[in-house]
């Protein structure tokens, strides 16, 4: 009985943390999709790699390169750019072309040398480098450039991740704060009142909320999408687009019913004699201590993410089935 408790507020509790991470994710969405992150991400990413600014406007040529401006609406940066475009891109302003990019290598690095500020950067020699190694197969240069360029979107999307962190973790304080979600006070009310443990779990077990999670790319290896190599970093943002800011409101709004559906101890006000009592008012020293560190247990816990949260979930699910004691069936 012991252990079926504990498992149950524990299951109840990893519930309500995919619930929370699940709401400071999409609630990220939302920041990063009406900021444009992505897209200044990604371009901050190129200045760095081109070595664009102070006379070096590579960048901006790139952004208004056809291969690179038709990626997106009208007035709107892009907010990836497949390895191949920007390849062909650079290819294609370096050697000054116009769309006839020179078969041999040798054109292409006498044209980057052509333009002296860039050439003596550090991106400039590494793309000097990178079209020799290829000797005089221009196919080969391509692929190196390719690589290059795709390594070096590895560590924008590494800065792009460092940033949400932050962002989840500030929005999960704050939600965590505003609506009192106390992870101390929830796991003790789940412990003495049996009937919502049960409630809890039910709701657990019937929640579908699959559907509300982040979907990610699982390849390991470039795909092939419209005839073009796509690199892994790449392929979440072809095949699964973000949601529109509409999409993402809607499944705030889900989240926060949900999560007031499940009738836990959130909230600032609490029922004392029937009336509706302040909590802070109750609270000494000791218990504004355990309160804080209520909170913070569920904004760190919140921060690790839903997928994580999904998994552990499934997990206690899976371990609550497997210890259920089979019906004794009757004797004849």
């Amino acid at each position: 009985m012991l252990n079926s408790s504990i498992l149950d507020i524990a299951m109840g509790m990893v519930f309500l943390f995919v619930l929370i991470s699940l709401l400071c994710s999409t609630i990220n969405e939302m920041v990063a999709q009406f900021l444009c992150m992505r897209a200044k991400n990604l371009e901050a990413g190129l200045a760095n790699l081109l070595q664009s600014g102070a006379g070096n406007k590579l960048v901006s040529d790139l952004y208004n390169h056809p291969l690179i401006n038709g990626l997106s609406k009208a007035g709107h940066k892009p907010s990836y750019i497949p390895s191949k475009n920007f390849t062909l891109a650079l290819m294609d302003i370096m050697s000054g072309s116009m769309g006839k990019i020179p078969a041999d290598n040798k054109s292409l690095i006498e044209a980057i040398e052509k333009q002296g500020q860039f050439a003596r950067t550090e991106a400039g020699k590494s793309i000097i480098l990178l079209l020799h190694e290829a000797g005089d197969n221009a196919e080969k240069a391509r692929r190196n450039l390719e690589g290059w360029y795709n390594d070096a979107m590895d560590r924008v999307g590494g800065w792009y991740k460092q940033k949400t962190q932050i962002i989840i973790f500030v929005t999960a304080f704050i939600i965590c704060a505003v609506l009192n979600i106390d992870a101390i006070k929830i796991s003790q009310t789940l412990w003495t009142d049996i009937a919502l443990r049960q409630a809890l779990v039910e709701a657990a077990s019937s929640s579908d909320i699959a559907r509300l999670m982040p979907q990610e790319s699982t390849e390991q290896e470039p795909a092939v999408v419209d005839d073009v190599v796509v690199h892994p970093s790449e392929q979440t943002a072809i095949k699964a687009p973000t949601e529109d800011m509409v999409q993402s409101a809607k499944n705030t709004g889900a989240l926060i019913e949900q999560i007031k559906a499940l009738h836990l101890p959130i909230g600032w006000k609490e029922k004392i004699d029937g009336e509706d009592v302040w909590v802070y008012r109750e609270l000494d020293l000791m218990g504004w201590i355990v309160k804080i560190m209520g909170i913070l247990i569920t904004t760190f816990a919140a921060s690790l993410g839903a997928p994580f949260w999904f998994q552990l979930l499934n997990k206690v699910v899976d371990l609550r089935a497997a210890g259920k004691q089979p019906a004794k069936s009757g004797r004849s």
